[in-house]
């Protein structure tokens, strides 16, 4: 986040801006309880209120945790998974079940008891699955029945039973509560890593997966799954689930990310896919869902839509799979654009049953095979001719760059006499379906940088006052909502140089802060910002720690935007 550069050198004076970004954080008072091992955490949680802190100390603990106070902080000591071991003292229970809305989880190893000889795992494709578009959980395998599961101490043996009524066994599950946020813990082999049923306005942050993965039941909501990584399991989104975000997660040798029917409004964005049997695959979703940005390799399918009507599909990136984007079962007016497609080994887009008024412009198609199409005509495969860099950085949009990896596809051989980027003829795609304007081989382009001097050069013209910071933005990293009173963003040491002729005298002010948190927050060398003063001596550099304490009745959220401008003047 580096706006620009920042010095500004002058005669007299001298002004350097640094722009900070923040994630706006929420404040409340709290009191710490702290579990040393052998005691229980939720005796901790019972003799708790709304915002206390419940430290657990470095060790390992076997119990079903119940979190029925809101506003409620739950962290291991040292926030890292590597220190605390949880393990479930029943095996049908989760191991923390949420029931309050504002609760805070981070920093635990959350340990299953893995796969039993006999017990299914859950289905992880909407599209295979027979229940999960009509009922209330995970139920696509039809798991009503019981499935073996033994004790933590593998002295016994017991049932998984549920009901799919309140919580499965799960490792943080999430009943019918707000503005939650689990964070930084690492999940192995449980039932279900993370499971959210009816929630909405939940955080899940940096936490890792490995045998298990994350499932937002029927009704979840404006829920944000941001920086996980899963392995060898999926992220699934059940029915009439709308406004969630999945950002920049690693799901990977598992079965992808799935969305089920009736929802909408989704972004699925900058995620990374690997080796999973579907990439991304959406069943029978009828308002807009956007995927975009995404990097899908070496999965069955790259993007799988089924009865899907109004979703944006671009700027995704899917190569080394079966096939690049499958549309089935009377996919519609949806738009496919700025997609790499290629390197897939059955096609690099397959269209079947009745899929049509499809909008599929401005990809790049270089597969052996690049479409299919069976019962699927009638798919619009350019856009309005029109000037501008067009995905192979040629200079006119229109329709698609089709080659192949042996380099005799049509866009790679054929004439563009007039080089506006677009082919001469058009392209047929399957006897009925054209693109009116394939787009051609840009020309090869070769760079020469130029340099010139214009009237007599200055030589050592060191101005009297002048300085210079070593960089020019600051970044407070995110603050959740819900976090104590007086909680900082991580300090920042910046260091400033005066470079001029003379001392100078050091100021410094907050400007274009688009909230107060940064305008009532910044402390600079343990001063705030307007009191703070110092004096540079010329040729010298002095480093001052920069510090954000958020304001106690700060509530906002987002993004927050300033400029800290450092004033400097001769003394």
């Amino acid at each position: 986040m580096l706006i620009g550069d920042c010095s500004n050198r002058r005669r007299f004076s001298a002004a350097l801006v640094v722009v900070l970004f923040l994630f706006s954080a929420g404040i409340g008072s709290a009191e710490v309880i702290y579990v040393e091992p052998g005691n229980s955490i939720q005796a901790a949680v019972n003799n708790s209120t709304s915002e206390d802190i419940v430290i657990v100390k470095a060790g390992e603990y076997q119990e079903n945790i119940i979190v029925n106070v809101s506003g409620l902080t739950i962290s291991s000591e040292f926030e890292s998974p590597d220190h605390v071991l949880l393990r479930a003292k029943d095996g049908n229970s989760s191991i923390f079940q949420v029931k309050a809305d504002n609760v805070t989880i981070s920093g635990f190893n959350i340990t299953g008891p893995g796969k039993l000889p006999g017990v299914p795992e859950p289905s992880n494709s909407v599209n295979s699955s027979v229940a999960v578009n009509n009922s209330s959980g995970p139920g696509d395998t039809g798991e009503n029945q019981s499935s073996g599961q033994a004790s933590n101490s593998g002295s016994n043996t017991s049932v998984y039973e549920w009901d799919e009524i309140g919580c499965p066994p799960a490792g943080i599950c999430l009943e019918q509560v707000n503005n939650c946020t689990i964070e930084n813990n690492t999940f192995f082999e449980n039932r279900y890593g993370i499971y959210l049923q009816n929630s909405r306005n939940v955080t899940l942050l940096k936490n890792t997966f490995f045998r298990n993965g994350i499932w937002l039941d029927e009704g979840c909501g404006r829920n944000l799954l941001i920086n996980n990584t899963i392995e060898e399991s999926n992220l699934v989104l059940g029915a009439h689930c709308w406004d969630n975000i999945m950002f920049q997660n690693r799901v990977s040798n598992g079965d992808g990310i799935s969305i089920a029917c009736c929802g909408g409004n989704n972004l699925v964005s900058r995620n990374e896919i690997i080796n999973c049997s579907t990439g991304i695959d959406i069943y029978d979703v009828q308002a807009r869902t956007v995927l975009r940005d995404n990097l899908i390799t070496g999965c069955g399918n790259g993007i799988y839509l089924t009865f899907v009507f109004d979703s944006r599909v671009y700027n995704n990136t899917i190569s080394n799979s079966s096939t690049g984007i499958f549309l089935r079962e009377d996919c519609h007016d949806n738009e496919l654009s700025n997609n790499t497609i290629i390197a897939n080994n059955e096609s690099g887009i397959y269209l079947l049953d009745y899929s049509a008024d499809n909008r599929i412009y401005n990809n790049c198609f270089n597969n052996s095979i690049n479409v299919r199409t069976e019962n699927a005509e009638g798919n619009i495969w350019n856009t309005t001719r029109s000037p501008a860099t067009n995905i192979v950085g040629g200079p006119s949009l229109g329709g698609n760059f089709w080659a192949n990896p042996e380099g005799t596809g049509f866009s790679q051989v054929s004439n563009d006499s007039d080089s506006d980027g677009i082919c001469d003829l058009p392209f047929n795609i399957n006897g009925s379906d054209f693109d009116y304007f394939p787009l051609a081989r840009p020309p090869s382009v070769i760079g020469v940088d130029l340099t010139v001097i214009i009237g007599m050069p200055e030589t050592n013209n060191t101005s009297d006052v002048s300085i210079e910071v070593d960089r020019s933005a600051l970044d407070f990293g995110t603050l959740l909502s819900g976090q104590p009173a007086g909680q900082s963003g991580k300090p920042q040491v910046l260091q400033v140089r005066n470079t001029g002729k003379g001392n100078v005298n050091l100021s410094a002010e907050v400007r274009d802060s688009s909230g107060t948190v940064f305008s009532e927050g910044i402390y600079i060398s343990s001063l705030f910002w307007s009191n703070f003063s110092e004096v540079i001596p010329a040729n010298s550099s002095k480093d001052f720690e920069i510090v954000l304490k958020v304001p106690a009745n700060y509530s906002g959220n987002g993004t927050e935007k300033g400029s800290l401008v450092f004033l400097a003047k001769q003394v």
